[in-house]
């Protein structure tokens, strides 16, 4: 019994190593947005679901104070998406995280419907 349990317990552990997982949280990485920057890469990197994001709508947004607009969350967007919308740039996504901190805690779920303020 001792010897099924210790080779149950080496495989785990070996397939984990072998994965590049860590059994023990050590080698945990933060899961934030900013993780995957395509610009850091130099290169300039193709969406592969460019056509898959809906169209901007006009009524979408409204002029708010000192030159603030405003979106409305659709369904599959994100801030990458919606950054890369506004300024055509997708690392903008902070700033708009940023102007909108208190509505979102975590800028990985931002939710259909929401109002977000888009900064000039």
């Amino acid at each position: 019994m001792q010897r099924i349990a210790f080779t149950v317990l080496a495989s785990v552990v070996l397939l984990t190593s072998v994965a590049g997982c860590s059994l023990f949280g050590k080698d945990k990485k933060d899961k934030t947005a900013d993780m995957y920057d395509p610009s850091a890469m130099g290169t300039p990197v193709a969406d592969p679901y460019a056509s898959t994001y809906p169209a901007p709508v006009e009524t979408d947004y409204t002029a708010g104070t000192a030159g603030e607009r405003y979106h409305t969350v659709q369904k599959k967007e994100t801030l990458y998406s919606i950054s890369r919308q506004y300024y055509g740039d997708q690392s903008k996504w902070k700033d708009i995280y940023a102007a909108n901190r208190s509505e979102i805690g975590d800028p990985n779920k931002i939710r259909v419907g929401q109002k977000l303020v888009i900064p000039q």
